[in-house]
């Protein structure tokens, strides 16, 4: 299991969450990767696990990245990551990664 945090930029106003939510319905049913399985939990088409996110105080995204099978849990944090860095980068301060 690894857990990200995504710092919003301080200059922006928009949140993280907010953000995260409007771009997965605006891509729903296109040539996402990801797909909504409730409020706060995705899962990946191609890769096994889930990734459960809300926001923290401060407007801190914070994400959970897990799967049953931990050879494929790079490549769903991969995807994940690409996915923030492709459509939110200009609002994401920094990320960091905890390894449990």
């Amino acid at each position: 299991m690894k857990i990200l945090q995504f710092i919003p930029r301080a200059n922006k106003k928009a949140k993280l969450k907010a953000l995260l939510k409007a771009t997965e319905r605006e891509l729903r049913g296109g040539t996402t990767t990801f797909v909504r399985q409730r409020e706060g939990r995705w899962k990946h088409k191609k890769y096994p696990g889930w990734i459960s996110w809300d926001e923290a105080q401060g407007g801190v995204l914070v994400a959970e990245v897990k799967t049953l099978d931990g050879k494929a849990e790079w490549q769903l944090l991969q995807a994940f990551i690409g996915y923030l860095d492709r459509h939110l980068a200009d609002y994401i301060e920094s990320v960091s990664i905890t390894y449990r």
